[in-house]
């Protein structure tokens, strides 16, 4: 049993382990800020927003999807769709040219795509950003909204 100590920040120490309680937009979410990735040059639009941490999401309707909580802003975070490199919403081939650019090495690409959520009177639909993924380098916990130049892939792509 490892001994657990919150101290006056709000984070739990857990052996070595940083744990953060964080309520977010979502609920309540526990993460490990040892597993930060960086992505160096932010989100698009977002530039000054560095720090993230995957969780899954805090609802049990929505387990297919994972939650990327910032942590310079615990405010902001997204709802997220883990892909396999070979999917139905971007060619592995254009991901392989993507991994190239970015110096990824393909076995440790993690790809995410953020999800937005559209609110009609009678239903709710949901929609993914083909066009921006999230490109994760998971060996080095780095990542990158890599934009696709291509026309095919849309910034609203619906699932």
């Amino acid at each position: 049993m490892l001994h657990q100590s919150a101290n006056s920040t709000g984070f739990i120490a857990s052996g070595t382990v940083m744990m953060e309680t964080i309520a977010s937009r979502f609920g309540e979410i526990t993460v490990d800020t040892d597993k930060a990735i960086v992505f160096p040059r932010g989100l698009l639009g977002m530039p000054d927003k560095f720090r993230f941490v995957l969780t899954k999401f805090p609802s049990p309707k929505m387990q297919q999807f994972t939650l990327l909580q910032s942590l310079d802003d615990i405010a902001l975070s997204f709802i997220t769709l883990p892909l396999e490199t070979r999917n139905a919403i971007i060619a592995e081939a254009d991901l392989g040219a993507a991994c190239r650019d970015l110096q990824i090495d393909p076995p440790n690409l993690a790809l995410l795509l953020i999800v937005s959520v559209h609110r009609g009177l009678e239903q709710v639909k949901l929609s993914v950003n083909a066009r921006a993924p999230l490109l994760i380098d998971a060996d080095r916990k780095t990542g990158v909204q890599y934009v696709f130049q291509q026309d095919h892939y849309k910034v609203q792509h619906m699932l």
